[in-house]
């Protein structure tokens, strides 16, 4: 499962939001450099049970190297995940089918709002 905010003038309060909502271990790795966050989402993934994690800002299709990608998609699918990111393009397809809640207060684009109804397709602008 996969927060996503896009608002980065909001990302403290995002932060303090997603840690509230889930239970178990908070993990904050916004902290951790780009090159080395794979190795970090694959410890967490092996000695974790129930934890949520919140990666920072990170723009990985700029920031990450596509098998790192792949590796940080395992944490999605096994735990709550939250980043902060400024350009929606950044995100791999694959990202974007595992997103959960997409956090806003601007409009989208020029068509959408923040209160966009939520169908399940990737995001498009």
């Amino acid at each position: 499962m996969l927060w996503v905010n896009n608002n980065l003038l909001k990302y403290q309060k995002f932060r303090d939001i997603f840690r509230e909502t889930f239970d178990g271990t908070f993990l904050d790795l916004s902290k951790v450099s780009p090159s080395q966050l794979a190795n970090e989402v694959d410890s967490i993934i092996n000695h974790h049970t129930n934890c949520c994690v919140f990666l920072g800002y990170l723009e990985p299709g700029w920031m990450l190297e596509s098998s790192h990608q792949t590796r940080i998609r395992k944490l999605f699918r096994k735990f709550p995940v939250a980043i902060t990111t400024h350009f929606i393009e950044s995100l791999p397809f694959s990202w974007k089918n595992e997103i959960d809640t997409f956090y806003t207060d601007a409009p989208l684009n020029k068509n959408g709002k923040a209160n966009s109804v939520n169908n399940g397709s990737s995001i498009q602008e």
